[in-house]
């Protein structure tokens, strides 16, 4: 009997291996080799057609491949599990570098395109849609993360994702985004999280979700000539240095405020120049957050062009050559208003003189600044103050005193009242 138990016992073991799915070893293949799900792409390859659906990653890419998917898709199978569609993975001193993944169409992954450890790469024409868990809430339509640095992601198509569509995670500093249209994620449509010096060109962010874009903790990143739509730009947290110049923010305000880490600080020394916030309650708004400057900007059919608010601390921004017509500013928060002046330093033959130092005080008597005059004869261009207001009242600081000197020269001095950006020349007599 024991022996017809151990037959029996056998025989059911081997019925169930049979039944269960076969696993096999990721293979490696392009060139001539077809790939297959999970496959690892060693060399340059060409997708024949759809791939998918996958029940792993779609394809893994080796270093210095090129991958041309045709427009042909990668298709997962529901984005529950951590699986990727295509994922560039390295490790620290072994970076994978030298890909380039281009019109790949990925759906129904955990994420769309993830780099770990992944530099120099280039991600072009992609479309990464419907990825992650849309129950929890997470996965990525692109995902550069594990100090993934100088990067090309250029005119990719990331949208509908369960979470995010761009994450850009800790040190992966000096990224390139351009021309991509990242619409209608979940939450983020591009969130920048301890990442420095990277450059946003073109792009189009916003539409649904809960912001177009979310800056964290990230320094010295400059975006240029994108477009804002639907949803707020929050520049958040230890955020600082960081340039916006000629955007466009449509029905999407713009927000300092601010992280409650253990930080503890908010957004400073940003600069927002030129473009237009245009059809929104708030274009500007600072929550206890000082020392950021918004020069040459439209502001357009807004309820409240500037809002500023410092609960938890002093809110003390600049706004330069603007003349806002709306602003609520509550306890705690104040606006410096200013226009630019240009100068320029001449003799009485109409020559420069170079090394003019030109000293502007306030109404007040207190220094604003001091500059010298280049090769040339001109002074950069300074900020004047002309006004600080706070929920009560507007404090004046205009009309300024500029003294410029200069050894062998009388000293010139002279009265201005500042409405407007002013350009200036001055001409020194000789003693």
């Amino acid at each position: 009997m024991r022996e017809l138990w151990r037959a029996l016992w056998l025989a059911g073991l081997v019925l169930g291996l049979m039944n269960l799915p076969a696993v096999v070893a990721a293979a490696s293949c392009g060139g001539d080799v077809v790939c297959r799900c999970g496959d690892n792409v060693t060399a340059n390859y060409r997708l024949p057609g759809d791939l998918g659906p996958c029940p792993g990653h779609g394809l893994v890419i080796r270093r210095g491949v090129a991958v041309d998917c045709r427009a042909f898709k990668i298709m997962g199978s529901g984005g529950t599990t951590e699986q990727y569609g295509i994922i560039l993975a390295g490790k620290p001193g072994a970076e994978v570098s030298g890909v380039t993944v281009r019109a790949c169409r990925i759906a129904g992954f955990k994420r769309g395109i993830r780099l770990r450890d992944a530099s120099d790469n280039t991600i072009i024409d992609n479309v990464s849609s419907t990825n992650g868990d849309f129950r929890a809430h997470v996965g990525y339509g692109i995902d550069v993360s594990g100090g993934s640095k100088n990067n090309l992601l250029q005119g990719n198509t990331v949208q509908g994702n369960a979470d995010e569509g761009i994450h850009v995670g800790r040190g992966s500093d000096g990224n390139r985004l351009t021309a991509n249209v990242v619409t209608d994620n979940y939450r983020e449509n591009l969130y920048v999280l301890d990442s420095d010096g990277g450059v946003f060109v073109r792009n189009t962010l916003g539409g649904s979700g809960v912001n177009s874009l979310y800056l964290k903790n990230s320094s010295g990143n400059r975006f240029e000539n994108n477009t804002f739509t639907a949803k707020p730009a929050r520049i958040i947290g230890d955020s600082h240095n960081n340039d916006f110049v000629g955007n466009t923010f449509s029905g999407a305000g713009v927000h300092f405020l601010p992280y409650k880490d253990s930080r503890g600080q908010g957004p400073t020394n940003n600069r927002i120049t030129g473009g237009i916030i245009q059809r929104v309650s708030d274009c500007l708004r600072f929550t206890s957050t000082s020392g950021n400057v918004v020069a040459d900007i439209v502001l357009k059919d807004c309820r409240t062009q500037v809002r500023a608010e410092g609960p938890t601390g002093r809110a003390v921004n600049t706004i330069v050559g603007i003349a806002p017509t709306s602003v609520a500013l509550a306890e705690g928060a104040a606006l410096d208003i200013g226009w630019r002046l240009t100068l320029h330093v001449q003799d009485a033959a109409g020559k420069p003189v170079p090394g003019a130092r030109v000293e502007a005080k306030e109404s007040g008597g207190a220094t604003a600044w001091s500059a010298v005059a280049n090769e040339g004869g001109d002074v950069p261009p300074q900020i004047l103050i002309v006004a600080t207001r706070t929920d009560s009242k507007t404090s004046a600081k205009t009309p300024h005193t500029l003294t410029t000197t200069k050894a062998g020269f009388r000293p010139d001095v002279r009265t201005i009242t500042a409405k407007e950006d002013l350009k200036l020349t001055v001409t020194l007599q000789q003693e």
